[in-house]
């Protein structure tokens, strides 16, 4: 089974019940893999939602790998970024390393080999590199392809965003860079399902358990949430689905003052059948002018729903989506169209800042302390 970005600890909108649903998510993972009689799972990355999760979080994911254990059903695990220490010190996961938790690839592409009913299979590991180790991931990746050589059977776990499933600023690496001597590139990051099995080898995100942003939405409503089951025969690969029936259902309103409620009443009638055992969770936007209070009483009794704290705004500004819009600036001058001024500052406010590149902030604050005319006197 392949699954990630399973973000034990994640409080998502700092709703209570939202911590829960990603124990359950992951709970209901590893039911499956033990209903589908796996003979290991490979988890590529975020399986915190953050380097130091809390007691309950650790204590979470003991209880819901305590089966696996028993089972003797080998854990492969990858860091991904949200794993990563931010200061020297041990990953969390290599707590469970009794329990049969293999964490591999941490600073180094790492492998393993098990024999499965005969048969060797190759698992091998990078954990996240972003930013100035960009170079290290590439060659990693070029390691990796000379040792898939002398395995029929084989895996490469990787947390990395690809040219093709993110926009370009955020990736790390183009698919024509990844290695094509493995059977299976199991890999994390990216929310949303995708595979590419139209040939060799075998692509796939699987995906995270949960959503974690508005963003995901959309994709939550075309594919659902899910792990992957992967069979291997001797080079050749067949990539299964299994949709995960725990997640809370989330969807996003765009209205205005004279039609949220219809909008509100819309959604129940075309998705309530969707919603499950679990109040779904619903984000409300409201462009222009009238009564706020209104709305949040309005809001309030909808017993059956759990609304977000709803988005005013007295201007619409929306992002329009055209074929080609592939970089963060293409979207960035969408949104502020009206104002090419604003929008050229928030392009280069983005990219001095290092964009999703944490190593870059040292950088990206001296040049917003000049833009703003601001020195470097703690005072000011």
């Amino acid at each position: 089974m392949h699954v990630s970005d399973t973000h034990l600890g994640s409080r998502q909108y700092m709703i209570e019940e939202r911590e829960q649903d990603f124990y359950d998510a992951f709970r209901e993972a590893m039911d499956i893999a033990i209903r589908e009689n796996v003979d290991f799972i490979v988890h590529t990355g975020d399986l915190f939602d953050t380097w130091s999760p809390s007691n309950r979080a650790l204590t979470e994911f003991k209880d819901s790998i305590l089966p696996i254990m028993e089972r003797k059903i080998p854990f492969f695990l990858i860091l991904g970024d949200h794993d990563r220490p931010k200061r020297k010190d041990y990953p969390a996961a290599r707590i469970f390393d009794f329990a049969g938790i293999n964490l591999i690839g941490v600073d180094s592409l790492e492998h393993r080999v098990i024999d499965i009913k005969g048969d060797q299979v190759l698992i091998a590991g990078i954990s996240n590199l972003k930013g100035m180790r960009k170079p290290e991931l590439l060659e990693a990746y070029q390691q990796a392809d000379q040792l898939a050589l002398n395995y029929k059977n084989s895996i490469l776990m990787s947390h990395q965003a690809i040219e093709g499933f993110l926009y370009d600023e955020a990736c790390e690496a183009r698919y024509e860079e990844l290695p094509q001597h493995f059977s299976y590139l199991a890999f994390g990051h990216v929310h949303d399902w995708a595979l590419r099995d139209s040939n060799y080898p075998v692509f796939s995100y699987a995906g995270s358990t949960e959503m974690k942003s508005t963003n995901e939405i959309s994709g939550f409503l075309k594919n659902g949430k899910s792990v992957n089951i992967v069979t291997m025969d001797n080079g050749e690969v067949k990539v299964e689905r299994r949709k995960l029936q725990s997640v809370r259902f989330q969807y996003r309103i765009d209205s205005d003052f004279s039609n949220y409620a219809s909008d509100i009443d819309a959604m129940i009638s075309k998705y309530s059948m969707d919603f499950g055992t679990k109040k779904p969770v619903v984000s409300v936007r409201i462009t222009g002018e009238g009564s706020r209070e209104a709305v949040k009483e309005k809001l309030a009794t909808y017993d059956s729903i759990i609304f977000r704290n709803p988005e005013f705004h007295s201007i619409d500004r929306t992002v329009e989506i055209k074929p080609g819009m592939e970089k963060i600036s293409d979207y960035i001058n969408s949104y502020f169209s009206d104002d090419p001024e604003t929008a050229k500052l928030a392009a280069e406010f983005y990219a001095n800042m290092g964009g999703r590149d944490a190593n870059n902030k040292e950088e990206g604050i001296k040049w917003l302390k000049r833009t703003l005319g601001v020195g470097d006197d703690d005072n000011q």
